[in-house]
């Protein structure tokens, strides 16, 4: 197997190669400039270990925009901790105690925010750093333009030194179980409706296989990512509900496929079957852009809502007749 196959199945889309290769660049030219150009050892210190914290501990996901919008914000935030470490940093009692708030606020704050539950280590070096490393407040300018020295190198490497793709692999697992669930509704309408024809019976297994095979694909890398996808916009938030979604609803099929055939099929249901497939793969082409019209999409979840107001209405109205003179005979 080719090294980059190999490392490819191990390390999905480069992820931890990718934040690796920028900080083995950045930190040490970090440490360079401030040691040996500037010729000082706090600003040097701060700089490496800004750098450590912004490019190797988090990797936001996105468009390049709010990459470097999450980047910056980070920055800022990361100032402050800086700061607040360094004046608290010359007593043993008051550092202990303010790592404890410290600590509390930026955990609990990554379970209301998924760019500070992304970057929940780097917040903390942040100020783990500062006020382990003792120092007046007079050493707090130097502190600080190491840092900043640091944030303006990782958004350069995050906008030059191998981006970050666009779409993350969560997003990419949810667009093939979206387009394997929508290909088994349609393999199952064609068997249901094709007099269980033998090809159309192998054509239905296969799409159920590889619909299993694209949800089990889409758990992986779900439990495999530590955090949410880091972005505060609809899209991210509504990818992380889509796993929930998709996997109740392969639950679901699974459930109807495992029970008996009926003697007669329900073409209203078939019907409903065919409009939600026709919304996973609406669902799908949105998920491989940012940013792209919904409009088929909505059109899509409309005619699925008439097909399901239909099927009600059929069963509702045609209910089963038991055959005559079946009842009350011995």
């Amino acid at each position: 197997m080719h090294p980059l196959q190999w490392l490819g199945k191990r390390d999905r889309d480069f992820s931890a190669l990718r934040r690796a290769g920028r900080a083995a660049i950045v930190m040490p030219a970090m440490f360079a400039i401030g040691d040996k150009l500037i010729v000082n050892p706090v600003l040097a210190t701060f700089a490496a270990f800004g750098s450590f914290a912004m490019l190797l501990l988090v990797d936001f996901t996105g468009p390049l925009r709010e990459r470097l919008q999450a980047q910056a914000a980070l920055a800022l935030a990361g100032l402050v901790l800086v700061s607040l470490g360094t004046l608290v940093s010359q007593s043993v009692l008051l550092s202990t105690v303010a790592m404890g708030l410290v600590g509390f606020a930026v955990i609990f704050a990554g379970v209301v925010s998924s760019v500070l539950a992304g970057a929940t280590t780097s917040l903390l070096l942040a100020f783990i750093l500062p006020v382990t490393l003792a120092g007046p407040a007079s050493s707090l300018p130097d502190r600080l333009e190491g840092w900043a020295m640091a944030a303006g190198a990782a958004l350069v490497a995050v906008a030059l030194l191998w981006p970050t793709p666009t779409r993350g692999p969560l997003r990419s697992a949810a667009t093939d179980a979206c387009r394997a669930l929508a290909a088994r509704l349609r393999a199952e309408v064609a068997y249901a409706l094709g007099d269980e024809d033998e090809a159309l019976a192998g054509d239905r297994d296969r799409a159920i296989g590889q619909s299993d095979d694209a949800l089990a694909a889409l758990r992986r890398v779900f439990l495999a990512t530590p955090y949410r996808p880091t972005s505060l916009n609809t899209a991210g938030r509504t990818t992380v509900r889509l796993v929930d979604e998709l996997s109740w609803l392969s639950a679901i099929l699974a459930q109807a496929h495992g029970r008996p055939r009926q003697a007669q099929v329900s073409r209203d249901a078939c019907a409903v079957k065919v409009a939600a497939a026709a919304v996973l793969e609406r669902g799908a082409e949105l998920l491989e852009v940012m940013g792209g019209d919904s409009a088929e999409l909505r059109a899509a979840m409309d005619a699925l809502g008439e097909a399901v107001a239909s099927m009600e209405e059929s069963a509702t109205t045609t209910l089963p007749v038991p055959p005559r003179g079946g009842a009350g005979r011995a």
